[in-house]
């Protein structure tokens, strides 16, 4: 069983608890190093930062607490527990608030750039027969096609084909996914680059999640 003296060792701070591993992924105008307002990055970034405020607070809690020879061993673990637990039930609420926003907000990203909406006059009206023809092509021919449809901001076509259900194109998964990474770049590079910074961010929050003293 380990002594009292062995806990007090395993308490530290974890490098991977700071906001800085957040604040890495935020949107900065060239020349400004201060990051771009952005709510959810302030969520994420608040998060990381009150765990890491509670963390450092209980490790010097408890190296003042095994210090005090004025209570028992065990009357100072118990001390500790509770404050670390209250601190954990503090700081997970936090993030996972936090994590909650970023969650809407790239599932609504992901959604809006999925693919061009109907067009305005015909709608779908077209999208089967645009599908069954470039389904009949052979794969070289199809692949001239969506490239000129692309370069020619034909979105009807584009539609047609990534607002269905991948069988009824005859195109392979990944030919799906590459050309609907190309439709985002294309149509959405604002919307995509923050998309991508989210992730990174949101990534981030679960790796000091994971190091954290007390969850």
């Amino acid at each position: 069983m380990a002594t009292v003296a062995e806990q007090e060792l395993k308490l530290h701070v974890s490098p991977s608890i700071d906001e800085r591993t957040i604040d890495h992924f935020a949107e900065r105008q060239i020349g400004n190093i201060k990051p771009e307002p952005d709510l959810e990055h302030l969520a994420l970034s608040g998060a990381l930062k009150l765990a890491r405020e509670e963390a450092l607070a209980l490790v010097d809690l408890a190296n003042a607490t095994y210090a005090d020879a004025s209570q028992p061993p065990a009357a100072a673990a118990i001390q500790v527990a509770t404050a670390a637990r209250k601190s954990g039930e503090r700081v997970a609420a936090r993030l996972l608030a936090a994590q909650e926003k970023v969650d809407t907000t790239i599932a609504s990203l992901e959604k809006v750039t999925f693919a061009p909406p109907p067009d305005a006059t015909i709608g779908e009206r077209y999208d089967r027969e645009i599908r069954d023809s470039l389904k009949a092509l052979p794969d070289d021919k199809r692949a001239k096609e969506i490239n000129d449809a692309l370069a020619s901001n034909d979105m009807a076509l584009i539609g047609a084909v990534l607002r269905a259900p991948r069988v009824t194109t005859g195109m392979k998964a990944a030919e799906l996914e590459s050309l609907r990474h190309r439709f985002r770049q294309q149509a959405f590079p604002v919307e995509m680059k923050r998309l991508d910074r989210l992730r990174k961010m949101r990534a981030a929050s679960d790796t000091g999640q994971e190091h954290s003293p007390s969850w």
